[in-house]
């Protein structure tokens, strides 16, 4: 399942972009993808912005920073 960052809900956004993809669920293992690495510095340098984002699954499901995390947390994280 892949996962992609919506910044102010924004309808105009192009998923299919890299910079939009968090990352991918395989197995037991997250492959973080480019917002990836995007999200972990906003959640450290800005939380205040967090408010703003929400995160959708290549289903359409809609989970807040919050939620994706508790998600992943018990995957290991890969990077490329």
């Amino acid at each position: 399942m892949q996962y992609f960052i919506n910044i102010l809900e924004d309808t105009n956004q192009d998923f299919s972009k890299e910079i939009y993809l968090l990352g991918e669920q395989s197995f037991k293992v997250f492959w973080a993808g480019t917002a990836f690495t995007k999200l972990e510095k906003m959640v450290v340098q800005h939380p205040e912005f967090l408010e703003g984002v929400s995160i959708l699954d290549d289903k359409g499901t809609t989970y807040s920073v919050e939620e994706f995390l508790d998600k992943i947390k018990k995957l290991q994280i890969r990077t490329q």
